[in-house]
């Protein structure tokens, strides 16, 4: 018999399948009512498959210790993880409205099937599920955030089908199972099942990914984290930045006037806040202190300082400006003569915690000046300063 055409060498065997199975068997009827009210129906089962498939994904990383330091997948684990996979499965079909059986944890004599091969013991690679494995499923991911889109669509679509004629349209019936299919594999590479890389496909007779789809997903997946990372502390640091403030001086002078300022980290929580509280003008108490007896008035702006960010912040004196104007108009810049972190002269640390710490700032400044600008950097200077316009 003479041999047949030669495979090209990057092409898998026609005959190899990804080591997992899942299918959906097509009911040619479904209930209209058990469809008219699946909405509420789900709700135990959504319920349950939430919890159930969250604990499953925790002990995910038991696998990953296990597979890291003996190369193995411990067969109890892998029964218990998968069946917990499987009745998220006969959820997910049963939430899809692709069956009326609803979810049990006995696949007996249900109509989704998820099966997946036996990890192979001893041979599962210690450097991919160490870190590998989650940039390369970053891409698979992806897609699947735009394909759940359309699975959504074609669920709404199926509702009103069904309803009208009993019957779920087999095209879009075959696109949900290939969606949820191409879900439960990158589960299962994720999970350390296997090491073969899932393929961008929906059919069930895909074959693994190549080498080169996997690279490529794996350098997509560098860039995209890091991509992100970097958008991420960008706009963390500028929505720290306090910005501009304008505070009314005579109602700052009566207390009236708080001007807060919250500087976030990126969790959508304050780290910390800025609390220009009021401020004492003229303040004698200072001018005795400091020993001035000048033609000139002591002034002392008040912040309160609640920190929440990991670690301490040091305030120094040069932390504080203040830009005052003559009736000339001729404007200049002056530095703290006193600034204090709850009595303690700077630098002065402003201790991390959900506690309040008093800052005061005095500065001298001459009888016929007012001041225009206070300038406050928080201990944390890389997030920006506060400006207060003074009006």
């Amino acid at each position: 018999m003479p041999p047949g055409p030669p495979v090209p060498p990057d092409s898998q065997p026609p005959a190899e399948r990804y080591p997992m199975r899942y299918d959906v068997a097509y009911q040619d009827r479904l209930s209209r009512w058990k469809t008219l009210f699946r909405l509420f129906l789900i709700i135990p089962a959504a319920i349950l498959a939430g919890v159930v498939g969250n604990l499953a994904y925790t002990a995910m990383g038991v696998g990953w210790i296990a597979v890291f330091f003996r190369r193995k997948y411990p067969r109890w684990l892998f029964v218990a993880v998968s069946g917990a996979l499987g009745f998220v499965a006969r959820s997910w079909a049963y939430a899809l409205l692709q069956t009326d059986r609803y979810p049990s944890f006995d696949p007996e004599g249900s109509p989704v099937t998820l099966v997946y091969e036996e990890p192979p013991q001893g041979r599962l690679s210690r450097w991919r599920v160490l870190f590998w494995k989650l940039l390369l499923v970053i891409p698979h991911l992806v897609v699947l955030y735009f394909l759940a889109i359309a699975v959504g669509v074609v669920t709404v679509l199926a509702w009103f089908a069904i309803l009208f004629t009993g019957r779920y349209p087999r095209g879009m019936f075959g696109f949900v199972t290939g969606v949820s299919r191409w879900w439960f594999r990158v589960v299962g590479f994720f999970a350390s099942f296997n090491d073969r890389f899932p393929p961008f496909a929906l059919s069930a007779e895909a074959g693994p990914g190549s080498r080169a789809s996997a690279v490529i997903c794996g350098v997509l997946g560098i860039l995209l984290v890091g991509g992100v990372s970097t958008l991420v502390t960008v706009a963390a640091v500028l929505s720290s930045r306090g910005g501009t403030t304008t505070v009314d001086y005579a109602a700052l002078r009566r207390g009236e006037a708080r001007a807060t300022v919250f500087y976030t980290g990126g969790r959508g929580n304050p780290d910390f806040t800025v609390a220009l509280d009021h401020v004492t003008d003229p303040d004698s108490e200072v001018a005795r202190a400091l020993g001035y007896s000048g033609s000139g008035r002591a002034i002392t702006f008040v912040f309160v300082l609640r920190n929440r960010a990991a670690g301490d912040g040091t305030l120094h004196p040069d932390d504080a400006s203040l830009v005052v104007a003559n009736q000339a108009g001729k404007r200049r810049t002056l530095h703290p003569d006193v600034l204090s972190v709850d009595g303690l002269g700077a630098p002065a640390k402003v201790e991390e915690g959900n506690l309040t710490a008093d800052v005061r700032v005095a500065f001298v400044l001459g009888r016929d000046e007012h001041p225009v600008e206070l300038r406050f950097s928080p201990p944390w200077n890389a997030l920006g300063s506060v400006r207060y316009l003074l009006r």
